[in-house]
């Protein structure tokens, strides 16, 4: 059997567990005391932090207070406009020749019937005067038809009086009945001249009036050899000179002249589905130039698409302008301002004032204990920096002028 030794623990062992226990402590009390020395100065600033935002305005917010106002009984709206000429054409050729004379130019002021070009055209001269021929030789031969007529119609008559005394005589048998029978066959040959030779007048007639047409058309087409003004206006573009060629038509050329008429002008406005409703013929407008300034022109509704673009919900109105003085130009830019009569005077708030969030439109009221309370609104015309509310405030009700992010409803806040 084995003999087991138990080795007893002298002092020399003892020692080295007792150095270790030592400086173990040691090192955990050097570690608690830098714990301390980081963590007591930095829960001093968390409390000095802290205490500084208890103090701080941020928790009660300074806000500026307003009031909603009453609008005018009257709205404006302000709209955007081009001025144009409210008669414009394009002067074309209606025949063919050289340009033999030009008499205006751009910005020439014209009459209607005012002789602006003469075209040279000996080819439809020539044929004027071919035609001019023919009608006249078609003429003669309607007098010639005529006399054939009046001759037809005499022999007729000698032959009915010849059947007219042979007749008789036949019947008393002095004459033969052959004689009889040829009196009453010629009597009938004259009669089928007459009709015969009235219908030659009918056709030479016809080739009269179709020759004289002719004539007239080629009449006119020499008239076009004066090209002339269709209207009082302005000479905008030319595009001729003298000794061009120009042809008939308006798809493979430019035309001639442009022409506008200024004395009264139209401007084209689209005015919106919240006030298409209220538009009216007749209804004045100030139109406003800005190269014009301190000019006022007053323009009239005269006429409007009575329907809507379905794409821009507008309503296409026209308004016109006197400008007899010509103060005004075709192409300018206008603003043209239409008023109209409210239903109700309807309480206004600046568009600053209003708070859009995923509920829909809010303005932030102003409770008598400095609460604030989001109070949802119904908004009708916005006028730019001003909008319209129709419900959800009082006129008494004290509102925030420009409310941000950072408030929300029962907060406090401080008004100045």
């Amino acid at each position: 059997m084995t003999n087991q030794i138990q080795a007893v623990p002298t002092e020399e062992n003892r020692k080295p567990t007792s150095i270790r226990k030592t400086t173990i402590a040691v090192a955990a009390a050097a570690l608690v005391a830098l714990v301390a020395l980081g963590v007591l100065p930095r829960f001093a600033r968390q409390q000095a932090a802290l205490a500084a935002v208890r103090e701080s305005p941020v928790t009660h917010p300074i806000v500026t207070a307003i009031h909603p106002q009453f609008g005018e009984p009257t709205s404006t709206l302000l709209l955007p406009g081009n001025i144009e000429a409210i008669y414009s054409a394009d002067v074309y050729a209606r025949t063919e020749g050289y340009i033999d004379r030009r008499n205006v130019d751009i910005g020439s002021h014209v009459k209607a019937g005012q002789v602006l070009a003469v075209i040279s055209s000996p080819e439809v001269d020539q044929q004027l005067m071919q035609a001019h021929a023919t009608l006249a030789q078609a003429q003669a031969s309607l007098q010639q038809a005529q006399a054939a007529l009046q001759q037809a119609k005499a022999n007729a008559e000698l032959a009915r009086l010849t059947k007219e005394r042979d007749q008789p005589l036949g019947e008393e048998h002095a004459i033969s009945q052959q004689i009889v029978d040829e009196a009453t066959q010629a009597s009938n040959a004259r009669e089928a001249d007459v009709t015969a030779a009235e219908a030659n007048i009918a056709a030479a007639q016809a080739n009269v009036l179709a020759n004289r047409a002719n004539v007239g058309r080629l009449q006119q087409l020499q008239s076009f050899e004066q090209v002339l003004a269709p209207f009082d206006g302005v000479i905008t573009a030319r595009n001729v000179e003298r000794g061009d060629l120009v042809t008939t038509g308006s798809a493979a050329s430019k035309p001639m002249f442009s022409i506008a008429q200024s004395g009264t002008l139209r401007i084209r406005i689209d005015v919106p589905q919240s006030e298409a409703v209220n538009i009216q013929d007749g209804q004045k407008a100030a139109i406003t130039v800005k190269e014009r300034l301190g000019r006022a022109y007053t323009g009239t509704i005269v006429r409007n698409a009575d329907a809507l673009d379905s794409a821009a919900r507008t309503m296409l109105t026209e308004v016109q302008v006197e400008n007899s003085d010509g103060s005004l130009l075709p192409g300018m830019y206008a603003e043209v301002a239409l008023t109209f009569a409210g239903q109700h005077r309807a309480l206004i708030i600046p568009t600053s004032s209003l708070v859009i969030d995923h509920s829909g439109m809010h303005v932030v009221t102003i409770a008598g204990n400095k609460t604030l309370h989001f109070a949802p609104v119904t908004i009708g015309k916005d006028m730019g920096n001003q909008v319209e509310i129709l419900s959800g405030i009082q006129s008494s009700d004290a509102l925030v002028a420009s409310p941000n992010d950072l408030l929300r409803d029962g907060q406090n806040v401080e008004v100045r």
